[in-house]
C-alpha cells in the first residue's frame, strides 16, 4: 500500500505495517496505515533507547523493556496544594454529589491530585516522545499529530 519504514537503520517493513493495520480503526486504509506505521515507529523508538540506556536485562519482554524505560524516564512530581486548590476552584461545578451539593475539597483533594498527575504524566509522554522521533532517523514515514498522547488530555 505504502512502503517500507526506517528507524535508525531499523526497517519496519511494509507487510508488518500492513498487520498493525487491525488494531487502528481509520476512516480510510490510509489513515490506518499511517496510525500502524507512527505506532511501530514509537514502539521501535522506546525499544532501541530502552536497550541504549540499558534499563533491563537482555531476557525481558518488549512491552516491560518499554514499561521499565517509561518508568525511568517519566517522572511526575506529586501537584502542589495549591495547583490543586485552583484547580477545584476552576472546576468546583464538577465536584457535585448525589444530592446535588458541592463536594468539599477535602473530599476531593485526592481525586484531583490523580487527575492533575495524569496531565503532567500524559504531558511528559507527549515530550518524550517528541524528542526520541525529533532525534531519529526516519526514513519513509512523515509523523503526524495523531500518535501524541497529549490529545487525550481533553
Amino acid at each position: 500500500m505504502k512502503q517500507d519504514v526506517s528507524v535508525n537503520h531499523k526497517l519496519i517493513p511494509e507487510d508488518v505495517i500492513g498487520q498493525e493495520m487491525q488494531y487502528h480503526p481509520a476512516q480510510s486504509k490510509q489513515e490506518a496505515w499511517q496510525k500502524a506505521a507512527e505506532a511501530l515507529v514509537l514502539r521501535e523508538l522506546l525499544l532501541q533507547e530502552a536497550y541504549k540506556q540499558k534499563v533491563a536485562g537482555v531476557d525481558n519482554d518488549e512491552a516491560q523493556l518499554i514499561d521499565d524505560l517509561l518508568a525511568q524516564m517519566i517522572v511526575v512530581p506529586p501537584a502542589e496544594d495549591a495547583e490543586c486548590l485552583a484547580f477545584y476552584q476552576a472546576q468546583a461545578h464538577r465536584f457535585i454529589d448525589e444530592h446535588g451539593q458541592n463536594l468539599s475539597y477535602a473530599d476531593v483533594e485526592p481525586l484531583i491530585k490523580i487527575e492533575l498527575a495524569a496531565r503532567a504524566g500524559r504531558q511528559a509522554l507527549s515530550v518524550y516522545l517528541k524528542t526520541l522521533v525529533a532525534q531519529s532517523d526516519l526514513k519513509g514515514l512523515v509523523m503526524g499529530k495523531a500518535w501524541l498522547p497529549v490529545k487525550m488530555m481533553n
